[in-house]
Parts: C-alpha cells; sequence; structure tokens
C-alpha cells in the first residue's frame, strides 16, 4: 500500500484520464483523507467519473489502486467506496507503462495485477472491520486479484467469509464470488442451501438456477421463492462490477424463461415486504415479456404498491398499472388501487394514476379530481363518447416549442371514425392551423369531409417546406376533391413516402415506376409499402400478393403486411396461413424480433391483425 507520502514515485504527467493528464489524481487522493465528509465526497467524485469514466478504466485510475488500497484502510469515509473503485479496476485488462526502477512498477502493469499486490494486506487488515459494507466490498476485490499465489489465500478468506461472517450479505457475496474462483463450485453451493440464512440459501438457489435447464428444478424455485423476500439477499438494480453484475439482472435473465416462475416469486416477495422494489420488478417484467398474464401482473403491482415508500417505485408501480388498464379484461381493480394516488399532491405520483383511470374510461376522474391532468383527460377522451372531452383532447396545447401535435390528441385520433370527426370539424381544423401532423392530415383526408377551409388549408401545408408534411397535406387535399398533381409533383422520386403514395390511389398510376422499383429494393417495410401503393393504385393484387407474402416471415413489418392482405381479401396460401395460426398458437412469451428488440405492444398489433385475417371471409 502506498501513502499519500508517496505520491510522488509515480510520474503522474505520464499516465491519463478520461478528461486529460493524470496530474490531478494526487489531489483527488489526498482528498480522501480530510475530517470533513462533503471533501471525500468531492474526492472521491472526482475519481469516479475521470479515472473510470463510464466503466472505460484509465492509466491514472490504474495507478491509483496502490493508494486506494491505503485510502481504504486509514481513510475516516466512504472506505467501503474505495474498495469499490479497486474492485471495478481490478476488473478490467486496461494497461499504462510504468517506471520501474523510480516507481517499482513493471513495464506493462493492469490494474488488476495492482490489486492483487495489494489484496494480502486488505484481507488481512479489514477482515474484522466492524462495518459489514466494507467487508463486502473487499470480497468483490478478491474477485478479480485472486490470482497466482494469492489465488489459495483469497479462496481462504472468502470461505471463512461464507461461513463465519456476521452479516448474511457477507456470506452471500462471499458464495458469488467464490463461483469464480472455487473448483467445484456446485458442491460449495449445494452445501449452501442448507445455511442457516435466508440470503445466503436464496444466493445458492440463484447459482444453481443459473446452471439449470428448464424446467427449472422445482426445489430451486422453492427457495429462491421462499428466500429470496430476505433484505439481505442484495438486489438492487443500480449496483454492478465487472464479471459478476448485479443479481437485478441475473434474475432478470433467469426468470424471463419461465413465466409462472416470475409469478410465484414476485408474489412472494411483494408479500413480504418488496424490499427495494424486488416483487414489483418481477411483476412488471411479467408485464412486459410474457402474454396472458396481464390479470396477474396487475394484481401483482396493486399488491406491491402499498409497500413502496420511495417515490420512485411509487411512479414505477403507477406507471405499469397505467400500461396494463387497457390490457386486462376487467379493469376496476386497477382502478381501485390506484385511485388514492389520484389526488397526491406529487406530480409524478398522482399523474400516472390519473392516466390509468382515464385509460380505463372511468368518468370519476372528472368528478374526485380537482384539476385533472390533461393527458389523463385526453385519454378518457379516447375512450368516451363525451363530444366536450373530445373538443377539449383536439384543442391546441404547448408542446414546448417542439412544434408537435399534443401526444394523447394521437390517441384520439386513432379513435375517430368519419362520422364521428364531422361534429368536430371547427376543432380539428383549428388544430391543423396550430399543431399539423402527418398523422392528422393523413386522418383528415380520408374523412370525406369537403369543407373549402379544410381543403385551402391542406394547400397551404401542400406549399410549405416539411419534407414529410408537404407531401401528405398534398395527398389529403387530394382525396378530398383537389387537383392532384401538386401531390404527383411532391412524391416523385420520394421512396420514403410510399404510404402516401398508397393514399393516393389510382390518381398515383404516373408513380408506377417509383413503385415498381421499390417492390423488390429497399428494406423489408419499405417493400410492403410499396406492395400496398402498387395494388391501391392498379386495383390488381397479383405484384402484391408475393411481396406481402415474404415480408410474413418477419416480425418487423408482418403487422402492415396483414393489414394489406385482409384487405386485398385473397385466400392465404397453405403454408402462410400455417404461419399466421402458429403466431395465435406458440407460447405466450414476447419474442425478440431479428432486427429490433420486439415489444408486447408490437406483439397485440401483430396477433390481433392476424386473428382479423383467419376470420376474414371475402
Amino acid at each position: 500500500m502506498r501513502s499519500p507520502e508517496e505520491l510522488h514515485l509515480t510520474d503522474w504527467a505520464s499516465l491519463e484520464h478520461s478528461y486529460g493528464s493524470g496530474t490531478d489524481v494526487p489531489d483527488w487522493i489526498r482528498g480522501l483523507y480530510a475530517e470533513a465528509r462533503e471533501a471525500v465526497d468531492r474526492a472521491l467524485g472526482e475519481l469516479f467519473n475521470r479515472a473510470l469514466h463510464q466503466g472505460t478504466v484509465s492509466s491514472a485510475g490504474a495507478a491509483a489502486v496502490p493508494y486506494l488500497a491505503h485510502a481504504a484502510v486509514h481513510a475516516v469515509h466512504r472506505r467501503d467506496d474505495m474498495l469499490a473503485f479497486i474492485a471495478t479496476t481490478g476488473g478490467a485488462e486496461e494497461e499504462y507503462e510504468g517506471e520501474a526502477d523510480e516507481s517499482g512498477f513493471e513495464d506493462k502493469v493492469t490494474g488488476r495485477t495492482l490489486a492483487a499486490e495489494e489484496l494480502p494486506g486488505l484481507l488481512g487488515l479489514l477482515r474484522d472491520d466492524p462495518n459489514p459494507e466494507v467487508r463486502r466490498r473487499l470480497v468483490r476485490v478478491a474477485r478479480w486479484a485472486a490470482a497466482g499465489e494469492c489465488l489459495p489465500l483469497a479462496v481462504a478468506a472468502l470461505t471463512a467469509f461464507q461461513r463465519e461472517d456476521p452479516a448474511p450479505a457477507v456470506r452471500a457475496e462471499a458464495l458469488t464470488v467464490l463461483r469464480f474462483l472455487d473448483a467445484d463450485p456446485a458442491g460449495r453451493l449445494r452445501a449452501a442451501l442448507a445455511d442457516p440464512e435466508p440470503a445466503v440459501r436464496a444466493t445458492a438457489a440463484l447459482g444453481l438456477l443459473e446452471a439449470a435447464e428448464l424446467p427449472y428444478p422445482a426445489e430451486l424455485l422453492d427457495v429462491l421463492v421462499a428466500d429470496g423476500g430476505d433484505p439481505a439477499f442484495r438486489v438492487v438494480s443500480g449496483e454492478w462490477f465487472p464479471g459478476v453484475g448485479n443479481t437485478d439482472d441475473r434474475l432478470r435473465y433467469l426468470l424471463d424463461e419461465d413465466a409462472e416462475a416470475t409469478r410465484a416469486v414476485a408474489a412472494a416477495w411483494i408479500a413480504a415486504g418488496d424490499h427495494d422494489g424486488r416483487g414489483a420488478r418481477r411483476a412488471l417484467r411479467l408485464a412486459e415479456r410474457w402474454r396472458g398474464y396481464e390479470e396477474e401482473a396487475a394484481a401483482l403491482l396493486a399488491a406491491a404498491l402499498p409497500h413502496q415508500h420511495e417515490w420512485y417505485w411509487r411512479m414505477r408501480v403507477l406507471d405499469g398499472l397505467a400500461d396494463l388498464v387497457a390490457r386486462c379484461a376487467d379493469p376496476g381493480p386497477i382502478v381501485e388501487a390506484v385511485l388514492p394516488h389520484t389526488t397526491d399532491p406529487d406530480w409524478r405520483i398522482h399523474r400516472p394514476a390519473q392516466l390509468a383511470l382515464g385509460r380505463a374510461g372511468d368518468t370519476r376522474l372528472l368528478t374526485t379530481v380537482p384539476q385533472p391532468e390533461a393527458a389523463a383527460l385526453d385519454a378518457l377522451a379516447a375512450r368516451t363518447d363525451d363530444l366536450d372531452l373530445r373538443r377539449r383532447a383536439l384543442a391546441p396545447k404547448p408542446c414546448g416549442g417542439c412544434g408537435s401535435m399534443h401526444g394523447r390528441a394521437d390517441e384520439l385520433l386513432d379513435t375517430l371514425t368519419p362520422e364521428n370527426a364531422a361534429p368536430l370539424l371547427p376543432e380539428l381544423t383549428a388544430l391543423l392551423r396550430t399543431r399539423p401532423t402527418v398523422k392528422l392530415v393523413r386522418f383528415l383526408g380520408g374523412t370525406g369531409l369537403t369543407d373549402p377551409e379544410l381543403r385551402d388549408l391542406l394547400g397551404e401545408l401542400a406549399a410549405g417546406e416539411d419534407r414529410q408534411l408537404a407531401p401528405a397535406s398534398a395527398v389529403a387535399a387530394a382525396r378530398l376533391g383537389a387537383d392532384p398533381e401538386p401531390a404527383l409533383h411532391l412524391l416523385a422520386e420520394r421512396t420514403d413516402c410510399l404510404a402516401d403514395i398508397a393514399l393516393l390511389g389510382p390518381p398515383g398510376a404516373p408513380l408506377l415506376p417509383l413503385v415498381e422499383r421499390c417492390l423488390t429494393e429497399g428494406h423489408p417495410r419499405q417493400r410492403v409499402e410499396a406492395a400496398e401503393a402498387h395494388w391501391r393504385i392498379t386495383g390488381d393484387p397479383d405484384r402484391a400478393l408475393p411481396v406481402l407474402l415474404a415480408a410474413l416471415s418477419r416480425r418487423a413489418p408482418a403487422v402492415h403486411a396483414l393489414t394489406v392482405l385482409r384487405r386485398i381479401g385473397r385466400p392465404l396460401p397453405p403454408e402462410h396461413r400455417a404461419l399466421v395460426e402458429g403466431w395465435l398458437a406458440t407460447d405466450r412469451r414476447v419474442p425478440v424480433g431479428k432486427d429490433h428488440f420486439w415489444n408486447m405492444r408490437e406483439e397485440d398489433q401483430l396477433r390481433a391483425e392476424a386473428r382479423l385475417l383467419l376470420a376474414h371471409r371475402p
């Protein structure tokens, strides 16, 4: 260990951190010994932010390890975090050049090498430290420093920690790290299933489950369910160090494979008090990754809500309930759970609670909340026939200068038909004048409203400079009876506007060469748009059908392809019908797409379109 008096032995000018030369590192190291906690916080913050910036270990960070080891033994404040610095530095392989004759370092030195040199002294001095967090972080240093001659010493020390330490969290951490260092991790883990401490038993079960195959052994799941709710079983989503990760991630990867295990774990941990929101996180993941568990996930989150004493997790649980309410057959239990929170003085709490009421179509939002949030009222407008609410939802709202329409008006547009849009023409026109969007102009183009003011306004937007809004507005105006020539001019050679070309229909015939070229070129989504455009322009689906059927092999463009196939009305070939039927018969886990992460909403859309297509009779 090197004391601050030896800082001159290192050539800091030849070393670097993320913001430049390492010459300022000695001052930060000296600051670690300050009597004032604020000074130590500042010095350690600089070291983490610069020497370990975004997980990258700099040469100055590696060189600081022997000094951090000395500070971890002698400083007054945050000695556990100094050990965390060493553990993180030791987990990387960054190297720096050292001066062998003056500094004592070898020519090529890593943070791991330096951590290994300090490990014997740290184990001896800190083994009996009264702070369990110091001892737990020391275990983490041993994860990377235990190599070569230090390995037997580290294994012996960690074995003693695992058997004898009075803090269950330290014993559990030692058991986790021994998995990487022990020659027989399975034997040690199985022996730990009989440990008197729940946290150690849960850690052992998790390690064994990670090595198991589906279906997971019931006896191991039972241990995780029964003991994982213990606060000493550390499940903190933000705590991480190289090579071990954090328990929250490990649980997520494990339980994502088994919905029933996820449900059982979430239920037990919530019933045990939901320490650190660990059960709520499992319930949120169940809702995110598995279809058909909406009611179970909602019940779990409703049960977890009273346990959330920190605003962040209370907000997360309420957000989850607001997302689930429209997917549950019976939204009543969710509404009753969130209702007491709709008048919470903290906007981070009452906003998702009110949104849940709006999405449930519950008019108590108007009677029990003195001043409902705009987003909640707009969500309610999309789910009721109240004309006043709809007018209010369409009223232009400030959006921070971004120039876009208020988000919940989008939701209302999805529910409007040409018939019920007619009474809202003044509001729709005012919204188009102040907050025009491509979605709004496309909707208006399909309403059949032959209003001169509306057509003129669309013509003005078509003459504007917005590359997306102008062609969409020209097409909308043409659909309402205006001259299609401006639309044809704007859409010429615009391969990114195939959706608007499709909406133009037969008047888009001059654009067929462009459309035909896109049937075989570009991204699969673009080919599907070209197929729809070709069919709508010509009325003949023969060129479109092969493209649409080919798109069913990729989930990303499949939703749009299914919609167009249903509108065309041709029977599916047997092999493609079997594929679509398979989407409804497969397991309920939401898959990961080939070219992007496939989320629950997209999966719901895919299945809804598949059902409509299979039920459709030309």
